[in-house]
């Protein structure tokens, strides 16, 4: 039996931890915070069930794949896709386009741009990026002329990778991101993303997992095992093992976090910004996460490596939550604003991410959403831990 440490308790970590011990190894979790969890907490408030920001499980992806196949117990439904969904351009309203019919009878777009709009669509499904270091500028600019079409394939680009700077990000990752989710779809989950996490930290106890929370590792050479998993960020890598990560790319989001008594009739169920990067979605109507009748909703604005005035953020999202539903501060019973939300500390850019494995770390692997070569968002972390377990096996035993 060979033992590992795994430091880190989101879902990077639960992961790698219960990829090891199902081997039969000796695991001891280290978690510097009182909870597990991560980005993927939920936190309950006055009734409501409240993600850290919108999340989404991808029904494709090696996440729910993982999760499914390890027995952990979790529910949740499609997202919302009634008449009360739109587009928003110069604060008008427009319903969503969802296919080839929607795209015909739009006001978004005229004639030329209807057409350019739907090769748009039909090659988003079939092709690849002309090369792996293409950006997805790049590719959108062979493709697309008119401004008004590149805004509409960035609003979806970006809801399914959260990435802002079309510049940078990789092209051949986002347009997996995309299908991926065209293809099986979206889940959100029933009393939020914590139940996945209570089902890692129960599966990983049953397999002999020592779990410690509230403790802080300074360098890893104070560890004491046969091999080491960090699943932290880029910062906490560099300063626990003195190596120099490549130049980060983080992906942050700003969140307005709304619990209302009462959702009223006529109020948007989901939303997408087009000439801003905003986003508005009731969660609730498709997972539980309020009381009967209560609503919980998220709007949201993406940006990058920048810091935008908390002040002026909280009031943009609060005019993209007037526009959709006039009434919200009548029915609001809980209101909480995030204005510096880490989506992931590394997004996939041209250069690509780090490797689990880095040539300077002895016994040491890597894993999160910033790291190896699959998958992104919760489907990079989890993909990341399952190769950090693959490989700190292997060499392992090639040490020994």
């Amino acid at each position: 039996m060979r033992s590992y440490v795994v430091i880190g308790g989101g879902l990077a970590g639960l992961t790698a931890a219960n990829a090891l011990a199902v081997e039969g190894h000796q695991v001891t979790l280290m978690e510097q915070s009182k909870h597990l969890g991560g980005c993927a907490q939920t936190q309950q408030h006055f009734g409501y069930s409240m993600n850290l920001g919108p999340h989404a499980l991808y029904c494709g992806g090696v996440a729910f794949e993982t999760f499914r196949t390890w027995q952990i117990p979790f529910t949740g439904n499609f997202p919302p896709s009634g008449p009360l969904s739109y587009f928003v351009r110069e604060e008008k309203l427009y319903p969503l386009v969802r296919d080839i019919g929607g795209l015909a009878m739009t006001r978004l777009f005229g004639v030329r741009e209807k057409l350019e709009a739907g090769r748009f669509l039909s090659q988003l499904m079939a092709e690849q990026a002309d090369d792996p270091h293409q950006t997805m500028h790049d590719w959108l600019k062979r493709r697309i002329s008119s401004q008004h079409v590149y805004d509409f394939a960035v609003s979806a680009i970006r809801t399914a990778t959260y990435a802002i700077d079309m510049t940078r990000l990789n092209a051949t990752a986002a347009l997996r991101q995309v299908c991926l989710a065209l293809k099986h779809k979206v889940l959100y989950l029933d009393g939020g993303w914590q139940t996945m996490v209570e089902g890692l930290r129960a599966r990983a106890i049953s397999l002999g997992v020592q779990i410690r929370c509230e403790q802080l590792v300074r360098h890893v050479d104070e560890m004491d095992a046969d091999g080491i998993v960090l699943a932290v960020g880029p910062a906490s890598v560099e300063k626990l093992t003195g190596i120099t990560l490549p130049k980060r790319d983080p992906l942050y989001m700003a969140t307005l976090d709304l619990g209302l008594e009462k959702l009223p009739e006529n109020a948007a169920r989901v939303a997408f910004g087009l000439d801003k990067p905003l986003y508005f979605s009731v969660h609730s109507e498709s997972a539980r996460l309020a009381a009967e009748g209560s609503a919980m909703i998220h709007v949201a604005k993406y940006f990058g490596d920048s810091k935008p005035d908390a002040a002026a953020l909280r009031e943009e999202l609060e005019d993209f939550a007037t526009l959709l539903i006039p009434e919200w501060r009548r029915c609001a019973q809980i209101t909480r604003f995030l204005p510096n939300l880490l989506v992931t500390s590394m997004a996939p850019t041209s250069e690509g991410r780090p490797d689990v494995d880095f040539p300077d770390l002895e016994n040491v692997v890597i894993a999160g959403d910033w790291v190896g070569p699959e998958g992104m968002l919760a489907d990079a972390a989890v993909a990341s831990a399952l190769r950090a377990a693959q490989v700190i096996q292997k060499r392992g035993v090639l040490v020994a």
